[in-house]
């Protein structure tokens, strides 16, 4: 059951990684995913984390919990 899994899941990985690569936004994107899930696997609510201030997840949470400028009225 492992064995097959195991296969499924890197032949999945293969078609993402095929169908990202079709331009470098796309690869940006699936490399985005990617971190996302692990980052899902690995953590727990108990989990503590220190982040460099330039490392990527740190300015993915920071502007996630920016606060949404407004604009000025139009005329």
């Amino acid at each position: 059951m492992q064995q097959i899994r195991g296969e499924a899941d890197g032949k999945a990985t293969e078609i993402y990684a095929h169908a990202y690569t079709q331009n470098a936004q796309a690869g940006e994107f699936y490399n985005f995913l990617k971190s996302m899930d692990t980052y899902r696997k690995v953590l727990t609510r108990d989990s503590t984390l220190i982040f460099s201030t330039d490392s990527d997840l740190f300015g993915l949470l920071k502007r996630a919990s920016a606060k949404p400028q407004t604009l000025p009225p139009t005329r």
